[in-house]
């Protein structure tokens, strides 16, 4: 099973509803191949736009 990473940042509005933070593409790609290439194990980083709600701050 591959070992993943997840990059996910969010602007907290009240502690019970968030948004997620808008970055770049650009670096979003540099993010996502340095921690490929750099971090041993890792050969898959996601990006993570789930408002809360409904979504959780912790992802399982």
């Amino acid at each position: 099973m591959p070992e993943f990473s997840s990059v996910r940042r969010l602007n907290e509005i009240v502690g019970m509803t968030a948004d997620y933070y808008l970055f770049t593409h650009e670096f979003l790609g540099e993010t996502a191949t340095r921690i490929i290439n750099e971090v041993k194990g890792i050969n898959r980083c996601t990006y993570d736009i789930t408002s809360k709600p409904p979504g959780t701050i912790e992802w399982e």
